[in-house]
């Protein structure tokens, strides 16, 4: 699968390119510099080290201002991230080349004995964040100094407009029909995803209890291990109180996340928004899901627009597990959306509260395996 050599991704026109670099290298500096300037009076800010601010306006920025083909234009895939990463730090490139167009990037070894199986963000239009990759290996050397050789997987899926619902499905289920083949057991499967990888793995869950037509279906001998959901984006058209009053604090704008929304929806059955859309699930939609999933984690920042709507629907999968603790939820003070991600790649920002929880989490899931 290669979406860079697809016309319709990221192929901006000449006046679009020539708008981005303007943006960037003219109107860019003055936002950075007003930012710095007027942190110590946000409240949100005050917290945050020089860099951490920068850094997350600088994303508020570059989302806010370009349009989709602009940002795929400057992002490339998620290919381009993975194999820029691996180079720079010195790991091998492993890659499986899976049916549907998708691809399997390991971070360091191919394992089958214990897999955390990672879904990216970027609204189902970019492609993964160069914040990922190295947040995953943090996670993989922690757990293997608890004793725990893990394989982190990446699936590289299709990208709007090259491909739409259910594409992406049928990828996230190809990925694990193929570690399935390769013998890692669903227990000792651990999936992940932040913002649209939230999404998959919801559609993903919502699949296998209700069957996508012409989406191939996944039959487990077991549960999941366990599933945590960063951020998870559950609702593409949202107009919660959150959306809107977290716009100044979050790394993400309203009008951004609606106008992406509107993007990945297009063309989408109502009868099957559901699966995009996990906030306009039907009461019983979700029932059995601990059939599917053994245990969650779901996180949110407290200053994120998608906060109200993460709440709801993480309120709903909370009464659908017996066992108490089953379903962990925490909401970080001041943070903004997928703020692990943030936190951990600025130099001299120490570790939110949060990191620490999701590392603990996956290591008591692999406990015994």
């Amino acid at each position: 699968m290669s979406t860079a050599k697809d016309t319709s991704y990221g192929n901006p026109t000449a006046i679009e390119k020539a708008g981005a670099a303007a943006s960037l290298a003219l109107h860019l500096p003055l936002v950075l510099g007003w930012t710095l300037l007027t942190s110590p009076f946000h409240h949100n800010n005050r917290h945050k080290s020089a860099k951490r601010v920068l850094g997350d306006k600088f994303f508020y920025h570059l989302t806010g201002r370009l349009n989709i083909k602009q940002l795929q234009w400057l992002t490339g895939t998620t290919l381009d991230v993975y194999e820029a990463y691996v180079k720079a730090n010195k790991l091998p490139r492993v890659v499986d080349e899976l049916d549907e167009g998708a691809r399997l990037l390991w971070i360091g070894e191919r394992r089958t004995d214990r897999v955390i199986l990672y879904f990216h963000g970027g609204a189902f239009l970019i492609p993964m964040q160069t914040t990922a990759a190295p947040f995953w290996k943090q996670a993989q050397d922690e757990l293997k100094s608890k004793g725990k050789d893990v394989g982190i997987a990446i699936l590289q899926y299709s990208l709007v407009p090259t491909a739409t619902f259910p594409t992406q499905l049928k990828q996230a289920v190809v990925a694990v029909q193929h570690l399935l083949s390769k013998g890692v057991q669903p227990q000792n499967i651990q999936l992940t995803g932040d913002s649209a990888g939230g999404n998959l793995v919801l559609q993903l869950i919502s699949h296998i209890l209700h069957p996508v037509p012409d989406v191939p279906t996944l039959t487990l001998s077991s549960s999941f291990r366990g599933a945590y959901l960063m951020s998870p984006w559950v609702s593409l058209t949202s107009q919660a109180k959150s959306m809107f009053a977290n716009d100044s604090s979050d790394i993400l704008s309203p009008g951004c996340l609606l106008y992406w929304g509107r993007a990945v929806v297009a063309g989408v059955p109502e009868s099957q928004i559901q699966y995009l859309e996990a906030i306009k699930a039907p009461a019983g939609w979700f029932d059995g899901i601990d059939k599917v999933v053994e245990r969650l984690l779901i996180t949110a920042g407290d200053a994120e627009c998608l906060r109200d709507d993460i709440v709801v629907v993480t309120e709903k999968l909370v009464k659908l597990y017996k066992k108490d603790g089953t379903v962990r939820f925490m909401l970080q003070k001041y943070g903004v959306h997928n703020d692990p991600f943030f936190n951990f790649s600025t130099p001299g920002q120490k570790p939110g509260e949060v990191t620490p929880t999701i590392l603990q989490w996956f290591a008591a899931g692999f406990k015994g395996n």
